[in-house]
């Protein structure tokens, strides 16, 4: 099964959308996936249900920090403008892919249905982040 696939049976079991796609790549991080759920409780539905930038990509920048970073806290500079960038690039064609990047927009979709739904939010996301251990 494909990480992808993974994150939205994460999400049919009552995770977040956050925490279906940072949860999945717990071994590729190194991290335990009860910390990654626990950083990613407070961003499901756009963010403490304020349906604000979507909870599946938010879990994909988390994992890009968890990446990219180099943890340099006496250096605070270091890594983090490298780690933007990377999250504009993945934003951007998270946006291509979802056509909104804002939950009540991706829910809002023409004629009352949804751009995209949910599942296929999680799938984009965990798509993308992928790429970052390739």
């Amino acid at each position: 099964m494909s990480k992808a696939e993974e994150a939205v049976k994460k999400h049919e079991e009552g995770y977040n959308c956050c925490q279906a796609v940072a949860c999945v790549f717990a071994d590729e991080v190194g991290m335990d996936e009860a910390t990654l759920y626990k950083l990613g409780e407070a961003f499901g539905a756009g963010m403490g249900t304020t349906q604000g930038v979507c909870g599946a990509m938010s879990g994909a920048a988390l994992l890009a920090g968890l990446v990219n970073s180099d943890g340099d806290t006496d250096h605070p500079a270091g890594t983090k403008a490298s780690t933007m960038k990377l999250v504009g690039a993945m934003q951007k064609e998270f946006v291509q892919k979802a056509q909104r990047l804002i939950c009540a927009d991706i829910k809002k979709g023409n004629n009352g249905g949804a751009f995209t739904s949910c599942p296929d939010c999680i799938r984009i996301a965990a798509e993308i982040a992928e790429k970052l251990f390739v």
